[in-house]
């Protein structure tokens, strides 16, 4: 990293630290779970497999076909221990985030303290909003998982890696060198604020890690150590629903020129970036205090790529218990 950009990321920490009125705040005791998967499907299945394989650079690390041989799921590394995985849209599927997968140590401990803090059963393949679902082993990914239905009806699934798991398999296999893409927030807009915020802290029962220009409606709820929720309230352009997720990297800069290389388009601001295929330029983004760039992928889905420099969810990170 040369000189001048140590000084600009320095000082762009300081300007956002005086410019936004974000806040830390105190988290609960953790309970276990960690952002593992983000689940999309797309329309062009071999666009998308080109622009995540080849020019995102992610490693395949398994992929399996439905029964019928109808549907293939993919599933790219981001990093040691977090996959994108990739489904094609058909029928009620539209493209866009289809869930995300929760890693826990035991899940059927999680669904009896869930059912404890007032979080009804369902049937293993219930889907009503507010429940969770009794647990089951998937195959042949070869997990033992529930599915959470939140209040707006999105698929939280809970994932006990078993032995056997292919993501367990793919987690060992790992190799520094591969290209890494942390996975660490997940973006959610909710139909009714107050109801999700109830739903997430006091049933779920994550904390805050921080909040945005101290706005209470628009919090970071903390997962892990360093993963995320960031839940804010739907309206306008915004539906209900999974927005976007944000991808942490060690050297912006550095992924940037790789993935412009690679065939990525990088543009100007943040408005060109919404031309699917495409990244912004890097620069600081005040409210959290991260080094920034925004991607859109061939199905306009919102990958957002951090540096954390001295930012909100590193310190949150750093002050986790």
């Amino acid at each position: 990293m040369t000189s001048k950009r140590v000084l600009f990321l320095a000082s762009a920490v300081v300007v956002g630290s005086l410019a936004t009125q974000s806040v830390l705040a105190q988290t609960k005791a953790p309970t276990g779970y960690r952002l593992s998967v983000v689940g999309i499907a797309v329309k062009d299945y071999a666009k998308s497999q080109d622009f995540y394989g080849n020019k995102m650079g992610l490693r395949e690390a398994f992929k399996f076909s439905s029964p019928d041989g109808t549907r293939t799921t993919t599933y790219y590394q981001l990093s040691r221990d977090t996959f994108l995985e990739m489904q094609l849209a058909n029928g009620d599927v539209k493209p866009g985030f289809t869930h995300v997968h929760l890693a826990i140590d035991k899940v059927d401990a999680t669904i009896a303290r869930l059912k404890q803090a007032g979080v009804p059963g369902a049937p293993r393949n219930g889907t009503t909003p507010g429940t969770v679902t009794e647990a089951g082993v998937a195959m042949p990914s070869n997990v033992k998982n529930s599915n959470i239905f939140e209040p707006d009806g999105l698929r939280l699934e809970l994932n006990e890696l078993l032995p056997e798991s292919l993501t367990k398999k793919a987690a060992e296999s790992w190799r520094e060198e591969n290209n890494g893409y942390r996975l660490e927030v997940i973006g959610i807009a909710a139909k009714d604020f107050e109801a999700s915020m109830k739903f997430y802290q006091n049933m779920l029962g994550l904390g805050v890690g921080f909040t945005i220009n101290n706005d209470p409606k628009h919090p970071y709820l903390q997962l892990s150590r360093d993963t995320f929720l960031e839940l804010a309230g739907a309206g306008g352009n915004q539906a209900a629903g999974f927005t976007h997720v944000h991808l942490v990297v060690d050297d912006l800069t550095q992924t940037l020129a790789r993935l412009k290389k690679s065939g990525i388009p990088v543009t100007a601001n943040t408005n060109e970036a919404r031309m699917p295929g495409s990244v912004t330029v890097a620069s600081f983004s005040p409210p959290s205090q991260v080094y920034a760039a925004y991607m859109s992928d061939p199905d306009d889905i919102r990958l957002e790529l951090n540096q954390w420099v001295d930012s909100l969810p590193k310190r949150a990170a750093q002050a986790w218990k």
